[in-house]
């Protein structure tokens, strides 16, 4: 009765582990609250719950959880659930194996038993003859890693020693500096300035200030509205558009509007079906875009826009009928993009974008 008490009202279980409950103290398991779909309610009076992960703990419930009878499952004693584990654990009736197991022995028997095996067993004998001697080449590995790091790390403060002198590499018997991607021509421009410069300002702006997430945004939201002409396509990839945009997302992961205008370039860049924009769809999936725009579903499930435009951009990079759309397909179905498309018509069952979007997707990963 006291089980049936502190059941979850979804699985019926009384569960072991974290206990969750609503603002009104129904009480449900952590699993079910996990496996709750948006938009999230309480099992029991329907009272709208946070976001996944900022649950309300219930410990006086897990504690009544843990203080339920229970027995071991080797000798028999009676105890509690909270108390079961650690007692399995070293119980004497519990089946051990053989400290030699990994190296071939397959031997089995309780914890007394034990210590006579081992100490006939060939493959223990041998294990331990050997300790000594593996011991001996882990250390000398350590040292020969540190050793090497060392060397490396050396090697590179002097690279860094001869960049900041104005070195870097020869060209025609003469030395010449080397730069490390672009390097940013002043302080950040305004979105203004952003929104008036054309493919190769933008792409150069996003590739010099990725760090700053407002002129990264701004600077996708430019390529995303120059490249619905046609023209301007070609343009982007040429320019290397692609790289500088996934680069964008891949480091402003959690900032919404800038996943948003990520896809939405992403998407204009791989439209058509000529050899060009074929070779543009697997030059973006070969930058990681495919991965970046599953991350960017995953990341923001209650943006719409996101939602919409993540839809749309894997759609467009994984379109194609040749070998290569099929691998891409593949690979985005292995990321995650299918669940990330029904995950998403899912939250926004209103915004008949997303369910487009999604359902155009899933019927092209089918």
């Amino acid at each position: 009765m006291a089980a049936q008490r502190l059941e979850c009202p979804v699985c019926l279980e009384a569960t072991d582990g974290p206990q969750h409950q609503c603002r009104e103290g129904h009480v449900f398991c952590a699993s079910c609250d996990s496996n709750l779909r948006a938009p999230r309610r309480c099992p029991e009076c329907r009272m709208a719950l946070g976001p996944l992960g900022q649950a309300i703990r219930c410990r006086s419930h897990e504690e009544r959880i843990a203080a339920l009878p229970a027995a071991c499952s080797h000798c028999g004693l009676a105890t509690t659930r909270g108390d079961v584990a650690a007692h399995e654990q070293g119980c004497p009736q519990r089946p051990r194996a053989c400290a030699a197991a990994e190296a071939g022995c397959a031997w089995s028997g309780l914890l007394a038993d034990k210590a006579a095996h081992e100490a006939t067993c060939p493959f223990a004998v041998c294990q331990r003859m050997m300790a000594p001697l593996v011991a001996e080449l882990r250390a000398e590995n350590e040292r020969t890693e540190v050793a090497e790091l060392r060397a490396e790390n050396e090697r590179l403060r002097s690279r860094v020693a001869a960049l900041e002198a104005g070195e870097g590499g020869e060209e025609g018997g003469r030395w010449v500096r080397q730069r490390v991607g672009a390097a940013p021509d002043g302080a950040p421009p305004s979105n203004a300035a952003v929104q008036a410069m054309d493919v190769a300002a933008a792409t150069a702006v996003l590739r010099a200030h990725v760090s700053v997430s407002r002129v990264a945004a701004a600077a996708c939201m430019r390529l995303a509205n120059l490249c619905m002409e046609d023209q301007n396509e070609q343009l982007a990839a040429e320019a290397g558009a692609i790289d500088a945009i996934v680069a964008a997302m891949q480091a402003h992961p959690q900032v919404a509007g800038l996943q948003k205008q990520g896809c939405c370039a992403l998407a204009n860049v791989c439209s058509g079906d000529d050899a060009a924009a074929l070779a543009r769809k697997q030059r973006v999936a070969d930058a990681g875009a495919i991965e970046a725009i599953v991350a960017a579903l995953q990341a923001h499930p209650q943006e719409a826009g996101v939602q919409e435009q993540g839809c749309r951009a894997l759609r467009n990079v994984c379109s194609g009928t040749d070998a290569a759309g099929l691998a891409r397909r593949q690979r985005a179905a292995a990321a995650g993009a299918i669940e990330a498309a029904a995950a998403a018509m899912q939250a926004h069952p209103q915004v008949a974008g997303v369910q487009g979007q999604g359902q155009r997707l899933r019927d092209l990963l089918a």
